[in-house]
Formats: structure tokens, C-alpha cells, sequence
């Protein structure tokens, strides 16, 4: 238990599904006994992939022996959520949102047939003053199996992926945006603390986490809050090549920290990877890495953060005429490469820039180090337009870019599911023929006259045939039926982006 004033968090994916994990029952009864120990000093605990009752309530019941006596679970779907809240401390209000666009019907990776969405808590602290109310969220956004990225032309510090994918996780990060906005706007004005963990799939100098620092520009990264670089090995959470279930992954291994705490706290005074080795064994606790923090429950407006930040020499410089972000420092989640600067901060800060002199070492951009090595990734010339122009004859804003990039990215993936539903209708319709003709075949055995033995044979396929067939057609009808949701999950969340896009325009 962190000190009064003081949250500590744990964000574990626990990869607890039975038959398509390894060693799950070892692994979730060392996981409960993990709890049973350290869990006497966390506050909150969210975890992802607890995809069975059993090991919820194993879960659950190891918890509550340290102290997390409250829990909750979000549940959707045909496999349900996998998301568990454990606190120290009572919950005021629970709520789930599920993502209506989860993944390509019919396909063997099963996205989706899992209810994935973002799950709310609101907690009672017990600590007075302020700080007596946090907001919680949870989530475990599309997996990534193929890493496949461009760098953005004009947005440098950001790349987009390509990998088939990506408009899933997409629309998951803005879906999750979305719902989290207004509790946001809310908890920031009523000085509260926010947390945000989970599994979020993406590294975070990719799309999908620019476009969470631009929407949400409370939230910060709790690993760059700490001191760690963006990009640090040291924090990568999947796919790292000392872990045993490395190879387990599909699509083999790109090590990346793609598990995350954002907060709109002020300070994170600690923040770590954990649970990696079993207690007496030479196993991982998962395929994933823990994020263990100590999160500061003072809550810093967006304005007061940028000045201290200004002050320090770490801020984010005036842009140029042509709408570039020049030669500002990525340094914290601050700058290009956070790109959680709203138009209100970058006024701030460019209030507090002039008093830096010119020779100060901001003037030069900080440049972060890679991921360490990445074995599947494969970058690729960006074929985006990256030089165009607004109205104004000008480069769009930051802002505007990432929605155009997010656009772009719904846009491929309301085209593929198009495409997938032009298939399973194929399907559907060759199943429907097969069924006919096997039992018109069926039908002839029983009212032919002759007893050829071609005929006996024929019903007898016939008998197999037509079964198997007709419950082929009705799968087919079934995905039909999802990608249907699925397309229309695609299209209002474009005419949200569209609204989003012309609001930032507007502010330009």
C-alpha cells in the first residue's frame, strides 16, 4: 500500500486463456499467489486476459487475502472482456463500453469473437481534501501479430501502421478516446485523479498513441512522467527476447512497451516492469511484463504543467509559418513526440519560450533511442501525402494530421470489411448450393426406382454432405451478420472523426 496520498497501480496482461496459452494453470496459481504477497502493497490492480470464471475468482479470492477486497469484471461478447479491476479501495460507479468494430469475422485469431471494450471504475479514497475520488480505466485494445509501419512525412515522430490490423486497433483507440473524454474533462476540472491502464497494443511512437496524447492532452505517459525515455528497452513489455513465451507470440517477437499507465497526475514518482520471473522456476509469469507505478494523486492543470515544463527548457517551440513543429523537444510526452499539446498549451508555452535564451540546449532536438532490436518490424516509404496543404495554404495542425492519418486508417478498414463481406456472401451462397444439391441427391435415393449401387452411394455422401454444408452456410451467415456490425461501427466512428477533424480546422 502506497502512501497517503499516493496510488499503487499494476497493469498485468495475464494471458489466461486455457488451450491457447501455454502453461496457464501453473502461471494463473503463481499469478494468485504473486497477489496473495505483493498485493498487500498495491492499491489497484488491472488486469487483462482473465478469460475464464475460474481464474477470475482465483484471482478475486488472493486478492481479497492482501487487502484488494473489492473487484470488479467487464464482460462482452461471445468470450467475454478478460477484464478484472482488484482495489484497496470502495467503487462509486462501474460502466463498460464494448468496441463495436473488434476484428475480421471468421478469422482463426478470434478478435472478433471476444467482447474487448474499455471498462470505468470510480474509486472512494480515503485520503481527504482533493483527493478523495479516482477514475480508472481498463482495456485490451486489437492485438498487432505483424508490426508493419511508415514513417509519416510530415509528422516525423510519428508512424503509421500498415499491417492489416491496424484500422482495428484504430478504431478501438478512438472508440476507448471517446468514451473517456468527458470523465476526463470532469475529473481535470474537479482536480481528480485519472488512470488509464491496460494492454493498449501499440508502442508509443506509433498512430494509435499520438492520437491518445492529441484527444486526451490531460494524460501523460506514467513511464516518461518517471524519467524513462519513450523508447527504453528496459520498458518493453512484449516480445522481449528474455522471456520464454517470446516464440508463443504469433508472427514471432518485436520487443515493444505496449502495455501502459496514463495519468493526469502531476507526479510519478516510480515506475517499473514486473512480475517477469516465476518464484522457483525458469517460466514467465505471461508473454506480457508487468507496469508497476506510484502515481501522485495531484492533479496539475494542462497550462501550470507546460509552464513548469517551459521553465526547465523543456517545452514545445513555437511553430513556424508553414505549420511545422520546428525544432521542438520530445522530451516527457511533451513536444512532437508526445503531441499532447493542445492549442491552449502551445499558447502557454509559447508565452514562457522567449525567456529561454537562443544558445539554450532546447535548441536542438533530443533524439530518443530505438526499441532495441526488432526482429519482424518492417518499415516502409510512407505513401501518404505528407506535404499537403489546408485551406489557409498552410501544413494542417498536428491535430488535424492524426485525425486525416485516423480517417485514412477507418476508411481501409470499412473498405476491407467490405471486401470480406463480398466473400462470405461467395461462401454463403456456394454452402446454400451445396446443401441443395446434396439434398436433392438424398431425395433421388429415396424415390429412384433403380438400386444402383452408384446411386447408394451417392445418398450416402449426400446424407454427410448436406449437414456439413448447411451449418458451413450458416457460419457464414453468422460473420455476415458481424461484419455488418462491424461496417456500421466503421462509419460512425468516421463521422466522428470528420466532426473532430473540422472542429480542429475551425482552431486552426
Amino acid at each position: 500500500m502506497a502512501s497517503p496520498g499516493q496510488i499503487k497501480v499494476l497493469t498485468f496482461n495475464t494471458w489466461g486463456l486455457p488451450l491457447a496459452s501455454k502453461d496457464d494453470k501453473l502461471r494463473l496459481r503463481m499469478q494468485a499467489d504473486y497477489f496473495r504477497q505483493s498485493g498487500k502493497t498495491l492499491d489497484i490492480v488491472l488486469l487483462q486476459e482473465v478469460w475464464t470464471d475460474e481464474y477470475v475468482t482465483l484471482l478475486k479470492d488472493a486478492a481479497a487475502e492482501s487487502g484488494l477486497v473489492h473487484a470488479t469484471t467487464f464482460d462482452g461478447g461471445v468470450l467475454g472482456a478478460g477484464l478484472l479491476v482488484l482495489s484497496r479501495f470502495p467503487f462509486t460507479d462501474v460502466a463498460f463500453r464494448p468496441y463495436t468494430v473488434r476484428g475480421e469475422p471468421g478469422a482463426l485469431q478470434g478478435e472478433a469473437m471476444a467482447g474487448k471494450g474499455i471498462g470505468y471504475a470510480r474509486v472512494q479514497l480515503p485520503y481527504g481534501g482533493r483527493c478523495t475520488t479516482l477514475h480508472l480505466f481498463n482495456t485490451h485494445t486489437h492485438a498487432n501479430w505483424v508490426h508493419s509501419v511508415t514513417p509519416d512525412a510530415q509528422l516525423s515522430d510519428v508512424k503509421v501502421p500498415t499491417d492489416t490490423f491496424a484500422p482495428y486497433r484504430t478504431a478501438n483507440i478512438l472508440e476507448a478516446v471517446s468514451f473517456m473524454k468527458p470523465i476526463v474533462v470532469a475529473a481535470a476540472a474537479a482536480g481528480e485523479l485519472v488512470l488509464a491502464g491496460g494492454d493498449w497494443n501499440v508502442p508509443a511512437d506509433n498512430l494509435e498513441a499520438a492520437l491518445i496524447l492529441e484527444l486526451l492532452p490531460g494524460l501523460r505517459d506514467a513511464w516518461q512522467l518517471a524519467g524513462h525515455g519513450a523508447l527504453d528497452p528496459a520498458g518493453n513489455t512484449c516480445g522481449d527476447p528474455s522471456n520464454v513465451y517470446t516464440g508463443s507470440i504469433i508472427g514471432g517477437y518485436v520487443p515493444e512497451r505496449i502495455d501502459f499507465l496514463w495519468t493526469n497526475s502531476s507526479r510519478v514518482l516510480e515506475c517499473e516492469t514486473v512480475l517477469k520471473i516465476m518464484p522457483g522456476t525458469s517460466l514467465n509469469y505471461s508473454d506480457h511484463f508487468g507496469v508497476r507505478g506510484i502515481i501522485s494523486c495531484e492533479v496539475t492543470s494542462t497550462e501550470s504543467a507546460v509552464m513548469a515544463l517551459a521553465r526547465a527548457g523543456i517545452f514545445p517551440q513555437q511553430r513556424s509559418a508553414s505549420g511545422d513543429a520546428g525544432d521542438a523537444v520530445a522530451m516527457g510526452g511533451w513536444g512532437p513526440t508526445g503531441g499532447n499539446i493542445n492549442g491552449r498549451d502551445r499558447q502557454a508555452s509559447a508565452a514562457a519560450a522567449p525567456s529561454l535564451p537562443r544558445s539554450s540546449p532546447c535548441d536542438s532536438p533530443i533524439i530518443l533511442a530505438p526499441p532495441g532490436p526488432v526482429a519482424e518490424s518492417k518499415i516502409t516509404p510512407d505513401p501518404g501525402d505528407g506535404d499537403s496543404v489546408g485551406p489557409t495554404g498552410r501544413k494542417p495542425s498536428r491535430r488535424v494530421r492524426l485525425l486525416q492519418l485516423a480517417l485514412a486508417q477507418l476508411r481501409a478498414g470499412m473498405d476491407a470489411t467490405n471486401v470480406g463481406q463480398t466473400r462470405l456472401l461467395r461462401r454463403t451462397l456456394l454452402f446454400a448450393a451445396v446443401t441443395l444439391v446434396a439434398i436433392a441427391v438424398q431425395l433421388y435415393g429415396i424415390i429412384a426406382e433403380t438400386d444402383h449401387w452408384a446411386k447408394r452411394l451417392a445418398a450416402a455422401v449426400a446424407v454427410v454432405v448436406a449437414p456439413v454444408a448447411l451449418g458451413l452456410c450458416l457460419f457464414q451467415v453468422a460473420w455476415m451478420s458481424m461484419g455488418t456490425a462491424g461496417r456500421r461501427g466503421f462509419g460512425q466512428l468516421m463521422r466522428m472523426v470528420e466532426v473532430w477533424e473540422k472542429v480542429a480546422r475551425a482552431d486552426e
